[in-house]
Order: C-alpha cells, then sequence, then structure tokens
C-alpha cells in the first residue's frame, strides 16, 4: 500500500470512531436539558392511593395515553405515582404542547374528579410552566 492509501484509511477510521463513540453521546446529552414535561394529577375519590376500581380505571387510562404518545411519536410514557390522594402520571418529550394535544382528547373522555389538572412544563424542572384544569365540567384554562 502506499502512503495515501494508509493515510485516507486513518483518516476514515478516525471519523467512523468519532461518529459512532463520541457525536451520539453529545448530542443525547445537549437533548437531555431540552426535554420537556406533561404531568397529570388526578384527584383519587377513595382513600390516600385510590380503591381497586380506581386505580384500574386509571391503569386503563395510562394504557391509551401511552398508545397514544407512541403512535403519534411525540414522546413517551414515563409512569405514575400514587399517594396522597393524586395519581401523578408523567410524559415526556420535545413538546410539551405536542403532548397536551396528542394526550387532552383522551383525559377529555376519561372525567377525572373536581380538582384535576395538569401541568405543561417547558423544559427541565424549574422550567416555565402552565397549569391548566382537568376537570370533568371544565374545560382548561390559563
Amino acid at each position: 500500500m502506499n502512503a495515501k492509501a494508509i493515510r485516507s484509511g486513518t483518516i476514515l477510521i478516525q471519523v467512523l470512531m468519532f461518529s459512532t463513540f463520541i457525536a451520539p453521546k453529545s448530542y443525547r446529552v445537549a437533548n437531555a436539558g431540552e426535554e420537556q414535561a406533561l404531568i397529570v394529577a388526578i384527584r383519587l375519590r377513595s382513600g390516600d392511593k385510590g380503591d381497586a376500581d380506581e386505580r384500574k380505571r386509571i391503569l386503563d387510562l395510562e394504557q391509551e395515553l401511552s398508545a397514544a404518545i407512541k403512535e403519534s411519536g411525540a414522546g413517551e410514557f414515563d409512569g405514575d405515582e400514587f399517594g396522597k390522594g393524586v395519581c401523578t402520571i408523567y410524559m415526556y418529550g420535545p413538546s410539551a404542547e405536542r403532548l397536551y394535544s396528542v394526550t387532552r382528547p383522551i383525559l377529555k373522555t376519561f372525567h377525572p374528579p373536581t380538582g384535576s389538572y395538569l401541568i405543561k412544563r417547558y423544559g427541565k424542572p424549574g422550567s416555565k410552566q402552565e397549569r391548566l384544569s382537568i376537570a370533568s365540567e371544565e374545560e382548561p384554562h390559563k
């Protein structure tokens, strides 16, 4: 092999190594801080963690939300927390507005109890956020 071919091969290997090992990590770190959230707080009617029927109803809701988010490509469904008379549901993606537009019809047909709400968070915790009512009798408002 001549020196030019060896040099070209070496450069190609360096480019491939950079794009394989360095570039993807940098990309993920840059996007992690930009992730937005949709956080839903559903008031429970039955005690601190709700009764079996209430929990089943919320599990069904979560399956619908997860499927809609996945199908739309709006982000990801992360899970829930039960306690203190509330079930909090967490969803993340590049746009809180997009998550809201995908999930709002599902939440509206769920008919959550009065006092339930959602938060659209426009970045990491501590970023600007907007709280909206999702009670069955009310339209979300600012």
